[in-house]
């Protein structure tokens, strides 16, 4: 029997030894490059699902109630109806996940408007305090919005974050990683701009949570006549010092969106402290008889939140981003009035203009005059060379009560008497609004 030569033995030692080292590639490496690509397939999913369930929160707060309340209004009043609506938007079913080559998840998801309105004739019934909407209004909605459906599409790419203002319990449910404070990289749209005018885009966004968190906590109700906002505006010394409702708020969370140069950072501010500065407000400042101290401490008892919260939008000052940075992966060139706040007056006035409930009266309807007219001015602002607002929003029930949605959420900016009128002055961050109608444009490009 021949016994193998040293030199053949080694041969086969070597070549035994490499095709070890390619199988074990083989077993090993390809299911990592495979496992990456589905954990990708999972993010933009997830992504896609949570900006679904946004997307049908803000549709279905724009639905107008009646002439001046939208059920944006209605929700903020009580944080027990927010918390039901919530649950409501997320028991929504989702449709399957559709995935494009450059690696964006879209899902779809629809729900009837006899169903949501349904929904928010059990939560007036069961928990609506005020008197400025009665069940009857609910079925408006109805009359307004021409489809029976309420359809909205979310996208998503490959992330670990999720876009803020989602409804209470949607993070959770989607699972994942939790919402970074701050990003440690940006999407790839952002190489475009020096890291100033990132700066500058975060602190506009900061300085629009922070306005929008202050409307936010005037909307809350304080009785069955009142709302925080009521009660301070009823005297300059409480409306002077309104603003310190926000000292002390920190930043929560900052979204860089990845298909256009917007960022969204969320601002909170503890309930307590909130709460604190109202009594404080009332007791040293307050003269009249329509809010009192009872009604002050019912608000700390019907707030069932830790903390408010809002989210603001900003976008990099031109100069700081390379050319032809404002446009997105399809193409679309930003607005220029994307970059800035829109604003649009309004008057009011009532038969007892003289009483301080009469001025009050007088406030809300100049308050619903300049939301139609800041409704008229968005609808007038140009998309395209060719294409207006309107245009794009006219045969589009979804987007418009979005845009309704975010112009609902506009900020009251100032407020004065000239004679037996009041003019108040609102305004809504440019960024919003485009984001609402980019998207859509998005949606559109890729079917």
């Amino acid at each position: 029997m021949k016994t193998a030569s040293p030199v053949k033995t080694s041969l086969t030692r070597t070549v035994g030894m490499c095709l070890a080292a390619t199988f074990v590639a083989t077993v090993f490496v390809v299911p990592a490059a495979a496992q990456q690509a589905e954990q990708k397939k999972l993010m933009a999913k997830r992504a896609a699902e949570a900006d679904c369930y946004r997307k049908l929160a803000e549709t279905i707060k724009g639905l107008q109630i009646n002439s001046d309340t939208y059920v944006r209004d209605f929700v903020a009043e009580s944080d027990i109806i927010e918390s039901n609506l919530d649950t409501f938007i997320k028991g929504v079913r989702l449709g399957r996940a559709t995935y494009y080559d450059d690696g964006v998840c879209e899902v779809e998801a629809e729900v009837t408007v006899k169903q949501v309105v349904t929904h928010l004739k059990q939560l007036h019934t069961r928990h609506y305090q005020g008197s400025r909407i009665v069940g009857t209004d609910f079925d408006k909605i109805e009359q307004n919005f021409t489809k029976k459906i309420i359809k909205v599409v979310g996208m998503g790419a490959p992330r670990p974050d999720l876009p803020p203002d989602l409804p209470q319990g949607v993070a959770s449910a989607l699972g994942g990683p939790k919402p970074t404070t701050r990003p440690t990289s940006y999407p790839a749209i952002w190489s475009r701009v020096q890291p100033q005018g990132k700066l500058m885009a975060a602190q506009a966004a900061r300085r629009d949570a922070q306005r929008k968190l202050l409307e936010r906590i005037l909307g809350v109700r304080v009785n069955s006549k009142t709302l925080v906002r009521d009660f301070v505006t009823e005297y300059d010394e409480i409306a002077t010092q309104a603003s310190g409702l926000v000292i002390g708020s920190e930043e929560v969370q900052r979204y860089y969106h990845q298909n256009e140069l917007i960022v969204e950072v969320t601002m909170s501010v503890p309930t307590e402290q909130v709460i604190r500065t109202i009594t404080e407000l009332h007791t040293r400042h307050y003269r009249g008889s329509q809010v009192t101290g009872t009604d002050i401490t019912r608000i700390r008892e019907n707030i069932t939140r830790k903390t408010f919260e809002a989210t603001g939008s900003g976008v990099p000052n031109a100069k700081y981003v390379s050319q032809g940075g404002g446009a997105s992966p399809t193409g679309y060139m930003a607005p220029n009035w994307s970059a800035s706040r829109l604003t649009a007056k309004g008057y009011g006035t009532d038969p007892d203009f003289g009483s301080a409930q009469g001025k009050l009266r007088a406030g809300r309807a100049a308050i619903s005059d300049a939301r139609r007219n800041l409704v008229e001015r968005i609808y007038g602002l140009q998309i395209q060379s060719n294409t207006l607002v309107r245009d794009f929003v006219t045969q589009r029930d979804e987007i418009s009560s979005q845009v309704q949605a975010v112009i609902a959420g506009s900020i009251e900016e100032n407020r004065e008497i000239e004679g037996d009128q009041v003019v108040v002055t609102v305004s809504v961050g440019g960024p919003d609004v485009w984001r609402v109608l980019h998207s859509e444009m998005l949606t559109e490009a890729r079917h």
